[in-house]
């Protein structure tokens, strides 16, 4: 029985195997995407709850490139995406009212594979015309003719054969902060004091950043049905507090990281902290080991080695903006292509 090989393999879901993948479908090839994770999006996927909906990477970004910001331009127009005022940043992109329906848009298009873990990625070293063989935790190994590895540089670095060692050395330089994550989820009555004080609260997200909290925001969304409101809060802990903490359990930081949230937001957002309910409707912890890229590799470093048909990708290439990652995967797409062309 002949093996499938298809011309590329993605691995990685984020938004740079997203804009490598659409690259390459725009230029008539076949391609696969392979993703650890349930879902796609990487920093801008979602985490739906019954009731709560939580973006729990960035939770919004801008645009200068031209090609995303056309593709921004138009999830406004159908409503995935919203613009959002930032009090420091201006005018920024934020999912309508989450990520997800713009992630999907952007991927309905794409073959993808989820929950696959690729434990080996493999090509003899003398004979780089050969296809690759990719291995997947409990599943059949897949075949391609390029592979684009857009995963964080320490797990392209585990993947990479140690003969391709301009590409490893690449993922070394790269540096990340880690970030501790709370979600959590409040339902108030559409009568509590909170609103009858307050009104513009059921419109405006809620910013903080004090203390241990680097970013919080929180967002309502409202059942008149059920007579409530449901307030989604995403936290996240700082660097410093992060980076100390990455290798403990998460759970051990939730209570602490909503007390303190409690504590400072009353005063920073008058919302009166005492009016919430004791009995907290959905809390829940999430690591990024690599959240935040605070350095990326010198420009001289190799992304790309076309002899063996195997590029990078990611924003630990150029930086730590969500745009950073699409034009990175796009760039490893490219690389690849122009080797079709020579």
């Amino acid at each position: 029985m002949l093996k499938h090989v298809y011309d590329f393999v993605v691995i990685g879901s984020g938004i740079s195997g997203i804009s490598a993948a659409n690259t390459l479908i725009k230029n008539d090839k076949q391609v696969l995407i392979l993703d650890k994770a349930r879902n796609s999006g990487g920093r801008l996927s979602t985490r739906i709850h019954l009731t709560f909906s939580f973006d729990h990477g960035a939770q919004f970004f801008t645009t200068k490139d031209l090609e995303f910001s056309q593709i921004v331009q138009k999830a406004i127009q159908t409503q995935e995406i919203a613009i959002f005022e930032h009090p420091e940043k201006g005018k920024v992109y934020v999912g309508n009212p989450v990520f997800r329906p713009f992630i999907s848009k952007l991927t309905s298009p794409l073959e993808i594979m989820q929950n696959a873990s690729v434990t080996y990625i493999e090509k003899p070293q003398d004979r780089p015309d050969e296809c690759w063989s990719i291995s997947i935790a409990n599943n059949q190994p897949v075949f391609a003719e390029n592979i684009i590895l857009t995963m964080p540089a320490p797990q392209a670095n585990v993947l990479l054969p140690d003969y391709l060692t301009e590409l490893k050395q690449a993922t070394l330089q790269a540096k990340y902060d880690p970030c501790i994550a709370i979600l959590a989820g409040v339902e108030v009555p559409l009568s509590s004091s909170i609103f009858l004080e307050n009104s513009n609260l059921l419109v405006t997200p809620i910013i903080l950043k004090k203390g241990n909290i680097s970013w919080s925001i929180a967002k309502w969304s409202l059942s008149y049905k059920k007579n409530t409101a449901y307030l989604s809060i995403i936290i996240h802990a700082t660097p410093e507090f992060s980076s100390k903490n990455i290798d403990e359990d998460v759970s051990n930081f939730v209570d602490n990281l909503w007390e303190e949230w409690k504590s400072h937001i009353e005063t920073d957002a008058k919302l009166k902290a005492s009016a919430l309910p004791k009995h907290i409707s959905y809390i829940e912890g999430h690591k990024w080991r690599y959240a935040r890229v605070i350095k990326t590799p010198d420009e001289e470093c190799a992304r790309t080695d076309q002899k063996y048909s195997i590029a990078l990708g990611g924003d630990w290439l150029k930086g730590p903006r969500i745009e950073s990652a699409w034009v990175s995967g796009r760039n490893a797409a490219i690389s690849l292509l122009s080797k079709d062309k020579q």
